[in-house]
């Protein structure tokens, strides 16, 4: 964007000065300044000049299409020097805004400046080439806060490069310094009349001050009047006028009933637009200071990641200004920068490691159909999906496929324990199926039972297989004996079943980890009997529960050093404040791994530096090192 002043010094000369300015697209601006002695031409030459500039400039290809609307403009300037008797005198120079990238090109004594950020005046037009037509197009770009001053003379000539800074210096106002640059011309002795046009540009980030209404106003209606659609509808109301004077006394007063009926009309859409303008121009500046001070409790909360209040009050701050920016649907480009930087921040300030994939970390690719789990047998990998289980599963080879046709048709696998060689597959019908090494599928049965207990998990230790109920969660466990399982064996007792309300999901070391729907964490022991409520130790923001759909496992085993959770698409690290099982009292957090463009089906820890992770895809294997309760993968 930018801020444009305008001023014309009048000498009471009889040369002719001109001044438009055009929005030819989205952040493409045209300037047009033009001076001539000659007043039958400065209307020929400005219609031509709007003709061969407005519809015909792009930008994409700006500067192409205004070269070739100057040639146009140079083939009329030449018929018509050559059909005149007169000595005609040009002053001109057009510009064209693309952005921030600028081209021009001038006639005669037309000149252009450039005010630096390094508080330089640039001279753009060569003072010593008095061109009679447009004969090259200059080009630069325009930085934040620098300034583009043209005039229809070599303002040099009458004021120095040090009258230009001071009086920007002494003020940052675009008309207060175009206006003290003509109280200085107004002094001189000017044999012709003047045009001062000064263009500010100015980012969308930038801090600045809101362009004068009244010039908003004026330019606007410019840019309302100054286009081809306008030009030929005058032309028809002139050709209209000469026939209603033609016309009888009835006719001319319907008509002009009707023209005030329409003029009325047109003045309310002219109000209105502009008051709509000003209001949109208004939102913007204060759009403007809201990202500047965003970023500035940004940059605060960045500073202050080791003090969580500081940090979350800085954050909230700048989520509450881009939120209302966000409202009004404006630089929503920077939004979406100033949104990605918060959530960067968050990362960090939660411990929150993403991964993104790597072709050499993918264990085995494949679509999976309905992938439930990822499980290890003696080193051996399997992937359990609805129907069956695929194995093995072996890189760059096409893994089997086993299928257990005599699963109902809206029964599934949805879990499974290995004892010794034989998997243990629970069923979305609370049955358990056993999948031997040879391939095989069968049911399997309880002793003294006449079904197995509604359970929504199985785990598995030693040759014990236990089942976490559905409907009062609790935990029952059933020893392989021969070929069957025994009845159940209840674990917990029916004060602390109330107590522990409901399970999310149960993990085994030597003991039992409970994750409860509030997502604390305890643990049990069976020999002797008691529950221990655990600590959870340096927990950030996020750790809560997102969508009771997702995805929830607690994991951990006898040879690991820390508890894994699977919440929310990420895996959650705890360090358990001591490596004797007994005396666990608390977990600490430690980090987060986020595989954000995925969403984890399972994984699976082969040790404490190592995670496959399942998809809908792929076996993916993550290595990543913890020094100093600090993560980073590898």
């Amino acid at each position: 964007m930018f801020e444009i002043s305008s001023k014309k010094v009048d000498f009471g000369k009889k040369n002719i000065i001109i001044k438009r300015n055009i929005n030819l697209d989205k952040k493409l601006d045209c300037f047009i300044l033009i001076n001539t002695n000659d007043s039958r031409l400065w209307e020929l030459i400005l219609n031509n000049i709007l003709d061969f500039i407005i519809d015909k400039i792009s930008k994409k290809n700006t500067y192409n299409d205004f070269s070739i609307a100057l040639e146009s403009v140079n083939a009329f300037i030449k018929n018509w020097k050559k059909d005149s008797d007169e000595k005609v005198k040009l002053d001109i120079i057009i510009w064209i805004l693309n952005d921030n990238n600028y081209i021009f090109s001038n006639i005669w004594k037309a000149s252009c400046y450039l005010i630096n950020n390094k508080d330089e005046v640039i001279e753009l037009t060569n003072k010593e080439d008095n061109k009679k037509e447009f004969n090259f197009v200059s080009s630069g770009e325009i930085k934040n806060n620098e300034i583009i001053v043209s005039s229809t003379r070599r303002l040099l000539n009458y004021l120095s490069k040090s009258d230009l800074l001071d009086w920007l210096i002494l003020s940052e106002d675009i008309n207060i310094f175009n206006k003290n640059i003509k109280n200085i011309l107004m002094s001189e002795v000017l044999e012709k009349n003047i045009w001062i046009s000064s263009l500010k540009y100015l980012s969308e980030n930038s801090e600045s001050t809101s362009l004068n209404k009244v010039d908003l106003i004026k330019d606007n209606l410019l840019k309302f009047f100054d286009n081809k659609i306008s030009k030929n509808i005058l032309w028809y109301i002139l050709v209209l006028k000469d026939k209603l004077n033609s016309s009888s006394k009835n006719i001319k007063n319907i008509v002009f009933l009707s023209w005030i009926l329409i003029a009325v009309f047109f003045l309310y859409s002219i109000l209105s637009t502009v008051a709509w303008i000003t209001t949109q121009n208004e939102q913007k500046e204060l759009a403007k200071e809201n990202i500047i001070k965003a970023k500035t409790y940004i940059r605060i909360a960045s500073e202050n990641i080791a003090n969580p209040d500081s940090f979350d009050l800085n954050i909230q701050n700048a989520e509450k200004l881009v939120s209302d920016i966000e409202k009004n649907k404006i630089f929503l480009n920077d939004v979406e920068k100033i949104n990605d930087n918060i959530n960067i921040l968050k990362k960090q300030f939660n411990k929150i490691e993403i991964f993104n994939p790597n072709p050499e970390n993918i264990i085995y690719e494949e679509k999976f159909e309905n992938p439930i789990q990822i499980t290890k047998n003696k080193l051996k990998p399997y992937v359990i999906i609805a129907k069956g289980v695929i194995w093995p599963i072996i890189p760059n080879t096409k893994a089997k496929k086993y299928i257990f046709s005599s699963l109902e048709e809206n029964e599934t696998f949805i879990d499974s324990a290995f004892i010794w060689d034989n998997m243990y597959l629970l069923t979305s019908s609370s049955k358990i199926v056993k999948f031997t090494k040879n391939w095989y599928f069968s049911y399997m049965d309880v002793s003294w039972q006449q079904t197995w207990e509604k359970a929504k998990e199985i785990l598995s230790y030693a040759q014990n297989i236990y089942l976490i109920w559905k409907d009062d969660n609790q935990i029952n466990k059933h020893s392989l004996y021969s070929n069957k399982f025994k009845a159940s064996n209840e674990y917990l007792k029916k004060d602390d079943l109330t107590q522990i309300w409901d399970i999310l999901s149960v993990s085994i070391d030597w003991s039992f980890y409970i994750l409860k729907k509030d997502l604390s964490i305890i643990k049990f022991y069976s020999n002797p009997y008691r529950i221990e409520k655990l600590t959870i130790n340096k927990l950030p923001k996020n750790y809560n529960l997102d969508d009771n759909n997702k995805i929830i496992d607690l994991k951990t085993r006898s040879d690991l050093n820390y508890v894994y959770l699977l919440l929310n698409n990420k895996i959650w690290i705890f360090k358990p404040n001591t490596k004797n099982y007994k005396n666990t009292k608390s977990l600490t957090y430690i980090w987060q791994i986020e595989w954000s463009k995925y969403k984890i089906k399972d994984f699976y820890i082969n040790y404490d530096w190592e995670i496959v992770v399942l998809n809908d895809k792929w076996l993916y294997k993550i290595s990543f090192e913890i020094s100093d309760d600090r993560l980073l993968i590898k």
